[in-house]
């Protein structure tokens, strides 16, 4: 799903550059101390510098998306066991985690010790470090803001995985389930939203609603498959004009971020999904790596900035001073994404590799068709 590749690496773009703003931390306010539109080629990026966190949201609408692609009919037909469901998923997921982990407890305990405040992520106590060892970090306590603080989200995914295995393997959940759990996830986040309640019930409700949409626009496009393929040109000029659309009610009522998030995952599938068969063979390969570093980039980026920090205050320079370059942002940009490639090639594959080999047991009688 080359089309899907590229709205994953977009994601992850937003999340880095709304992470930017981590270079501006002042250790003796433990504060970030910037002024969002004074940062390097705002005009240009101001929608990632303001709403990239929003990034977050759509990576759960992909992973809706491509869980129902990938797995719904098998899980239902029993050709994936609960064990072999798991083991995918600790094997793509838990290595780089814990090595990123662990990365960060030794810097973190480097940086306090000469800053006598944590960097950005204040909460790294032995509890917060089990509780990030267990991957639970986005709903086992009620902040989020520990150690490798961007995990959280994954790990609420996680959440999300195990309802998902248990409908589809009990219930056989179809469009209509997957539609009522959506609208009921929408009830609660908004009287969550109401009720200013944050913390782990909301990141679990929140990224309930996002998988279940992404699974809805599964289960809708291949009902519809037969008929965007044979008006492909005009499935792009609809979703074109649902970006018209979105992006007017922006303009007029304000406010609306919520509202771009959801809206903006499924157009974006939708369309991407439609010209792929229009994306040249030779960019297939390039993009299919881009969008593999997704998940190493997303995991990497903050030990790359505390990593980036520490250096620069043992050679007497200011994080801050240098982040307000254009060229600071890009090296930071380039930086992640080369080292999220390797990191993926020398660490990610070859775990996964190594771990669905040696606990093939767990996954019962085949790994046919196994998803990633």
């Amino acid at each position: 799903m080359v089309g899907i590749e590229i709205l994953r690496f977009f994601s992850a773009f937003a999340v880095l550059v709304w992470h930017y703003q981590h270079f501006f931390f002042r250790p003796e306010t433990a504060s970030i101390d910037v002024v969002r539109d004074t940062q390097p080629l705002y005009g240009w990026l101001h929608p990632f510098y303001d709403f990239g966190w929003l990034g977050v949201n759509v990576f759960w609408t992909i992973s809706g998306f491509i869980f129902f692609n990938r797995y719904l009919s098998k899980i239902v037909a029993r050709q994936v066991s609960g064990g072999l469901f798991f083991l995918n998923r600790f094997s793509r997921l838990y290595p780089l985690h814990i090595v990123t982990l662990v990365a960060v407890a030794l810097l973190q305990a480097y940086y306090v010790r000469e800053n006598h405040a944590f960097f950005v992520y204040p909460y790294n106590t032995p509890y917060d470090f089990f509780v990030n060892v267990i991957f639970a970090s986005g709903w086992l306590t009620p902040y989020t803001d520990s150690f490798n603080g961007p995990v959280w989200s994954v790990s609420t995914e996680i959440v999300i995985y195990v309802a998902f295995f248990l409908l589809a393997r009990f219930f056989r959940i179809g469009l209509g389930w997957t539609l009522l759990i959506m609208c009921l996830a929408a009830a609660a986040g908004g009287l969550l939203i109401h009720q200013h309640v944050k913390g782990s019930e909301s990141n679990i409700v929140f990224c309930a609603f996002y998988f279940f949409m992404g699974g809805a626009v599964h289960l809708i496009y291949e009902r519809l498959r037969d008929v965007i393929e044979a008006h492909r040109r005009a499935t792009v000029l609809l979703c074109c004009a649902g970006y018209a659309a979105l992006f007017a009610v922006c303009a007029v009522f304000g406010g609306t971020k919520y509202l771009a998030a959801t809206v903006i995952a499924p157009i974006s599938i939708v369309l991407l999904h439609a010209i792929e068969p229009w994306i040249p063979e030779r960019f297939a390969s390039p993009i299919a790596k881009l969008g593999n570093t997704t998940y190493s980039s997303y995991l990497i980026h903050f030990p790359l900035q505390l990593t980036t920090v520490i250096v620069l205050q043992r050679l007497g320079m200011s994080s801050a001073t240098l982040a307000m370059s254009p060229w600071f942002l890009l090296a930071y940009l380039i930086a992640v994404f080369v080292l999220a490639r390797w990191v993926y090639q020398a660490l990610e594959a070859p775990a996964q590799t190594f771990l669905r080999r040696r606990l093939a047991w767990i996954g019962g009688r085949s790994q046919r068709g196994a998803a990633n």
